[in-house]
């Protein structure tokens, strides 16, 4: 499988990102990593190509505002829009793993705080249930 990770730009967590990216990896993933959505031919291009597209915000701010952020984003382009309502997506937020299973947003984890252990946690969570494994 492929996945698009996005990190938010504003936060120095790179530490967070390459983990998850590395999970994905060991576990016979494809990954791209990108600082933020773009309208460049490149992002459009490895947006259609990619089953998953993975989000990290590690502010603290609400997260209804980060997903209305995510949805003015996204609407902006209806075709990228579309393609994205095709997707599915995970949000690594402060408290947790969100994805846009109905109800959108949907719970899937809890972190006490985004956090190497509570990632590593996580892992382990997903390695129990086959999740991401190809």
């Amino acid at each position: 499988m492929k996945y698009l990770l996005i990190k938010d730009k504003r936060q120095q967590q790179q530490a967070l990102i390459d983990n998850i990216a590395e999970f994905l990896w060991n576990n016979g993933n494809e990954i791209y990593v990108r600082t933020c959505l773009d309208k460049t031919r490149e992002y459009q291009d490895i947006i259609n190509q990619c089953e998953c597209i993975v989000f990290l915000n590690c502010s603290n701010d609400l997260m209804k505002s980060f997903f209305n952020d995510v949805k003015n984003v996204l609407a902006e382009c209806t075709q990228e829009n579309n393609i994205l309502n095709k997707k599915f997506v995970l949000f690594f937020l402060i408290n947790g793993v969100y994805c846009n299973a109905i109800p959108f947003p949907h719970k899937i984890f809890h972190f006490k705080e985004l956090s190497q252990h509570e990632l590593t946690r996580f892992f382990l969570w997903c390695e129990g249930l086959k999740l991401f494994v190809r």
